[in-house]
């Protein structure tokens, strides 16, 4: 069961954010022409912006069981889902200005779109915060994912036991309305509701979740919550199905009528070392089997992670991390270890290796790889990466 990255990551210390990504276009709107083709004096264009950026991430990857044999392959986004997108902001006057984003992802390997990668409008300001509706990131990404290593330099396969906290934004929140707020000392905080889009049904595959940070210094904390009614229940409502782990080696993709998934992270900086560790636990009550209907067991899955991060040059960069993950009568250990090379500001290259060992009974699955036949599963991975 392949699970594609679903994300695209907050910025490290290794990258910028999006608005100032290594090799962001700035594409000035031509006055001229909006004015002539509109109808509208071009110096109410002086305030606006409009952004293209992306990502292209693909290599080769040696996993040694994937149903009892060895796997070759050509990988796309090992740590970054490709992508391409569209970001800009208008002034609106008095402090206030309106936002979109606009992300599209991609196979380099296969040419296949995704559709998963943001997309909203809003409005905001500095002081008051930003309002923004469409298919968005929840709380788990804004205050909670970065204190894991899939949330930041590791990528895809460095998740969590079938991404079960979505700490690697395996799926995204559709028909969404979000509120982040501004930043107040170091500490800032938001919510988001997810819309059923159900008639007679408001319930039926709805989600909301609320989160909050505070930085001081060296020292970043953060915590989050989210819940969903009826997740995957529905088509056209805020989540899609979710994998879980069965038994004798086996995955499969439920449905699950409550969820709640609550995370807690913390970071510290030492020189060019930061050391973070987090602990998630996500509840699935309620479960059914996606493609039977079938009942299933209820399932608890706690993680706890700790990683680290080294710059040892200006263009060098390893993280490792190691997770243990338990629930529902099994459990997993996994480690893994990352080397990143910046061949220039926009384009870098990477080594990593991952290796997961589970409870007897339990399928080792490492994401984005299809199930173990057995307890272990390891896989080597070396890529290139480049943004625009």
């Amino acid at each position: 069961m392949p699970i594609r990255r679903k994300t695209s990551r907050i910025a490290s210390s290794f990258s910028s954010s999006r608005a100032t990504a290594p090799g962001t276009r700035s594409l000035p709107l031509s006055m001229a022409v909006c004015a002539a083709f509109i109808g509208t004096p071009a110096a109410a264009w002086a305030q606006s912006s409009v952004q293209l950026y992306g990502e292209l991430d693909a290599g080769l990857a040696y996993v040694n069981n994937v149903g009892g044999h060895s796997q070759y392959r050509l990988t796309t986004g090992t740590i970054d889902g490709s992508y391409w997108g569209l970001q800009g902001t208008e002034d609106l006057g008095g402090g206030a200005r309106a936002i979109f984003r606009l992300e599209r992802g991609l196979s380099v390997a296969t040419g296949e779109g995704l559709n998963d990668h943001p997309m909203y409008v809003g409005v905001g300001t500095d002081t008051l915060g930003t309002l923004t509706f469409g298919r968005q990131y929840d709380s788990i990404h804004d205050y909670f994912q970065s204190f894991t290593l899939t949330g930041n330099t590791g990528g895809t396969a460095f998740a969590h036991v079938l991404d079960n906290d979505n700490a690697n934004n395996s799926f995204l929140a559709s028909n969404s309305v979000k509120y982040t707020s501004a930043n107040y000392g170091g500490f800032s905080f938001g919510g988001l509701y997810a819309f059923s889009n159900q008639a007679g049904a408001f319930a039926d595959n709805r989600a909301y979740s609320v989160g909050a940070s505070y930085s001081a210094g060296s020292f970043n904390a953060g915590a989050a919550y989210l819940h969903n009614n009826g997740r995957g229940s529905a088509t056209g409502g805020a989540y899609d199905s979710l994998a879980l782990p069965g038994a004798d080696n086996t995955v499969y993709n439920a449905n699950v009528q409550r969820q709640n998934t609550f995370g807690v992270g913390m970071s510290y900086e030492i020189g060019e070392f930061t050391l973070s560790g987090a602990f998630s636990r996500a509840i699935n009550a309620g479960v059914t089997d996606a493609d039977t209907g079938e009942p299933t067991s209820s399932l608890a899955l706690n993680n706890y992670e700790i990683n680290g991060i080294y710059k040892l040059t200006p263009a060098i960069q390893i993280s490792g991390m190691y997770v243990y993950t338990n629930g529902g009568g099994a459990h997993w250990h996994e480690g893994a270890l990352q080397v990143d090379y910046l061949l220039s500001k926009r384009t870098d290259v990477y080594l990593e290796s991952i290796y997961q060992r589970a409870s007897a009974g339990a399928p080792a699955v490492i994401n984005s790889n299809d199930p173990s036949s057995g307890r272990n599963q390891l896989m080597l991975s070396t890529g290139i990466r480049h943004r625009f």
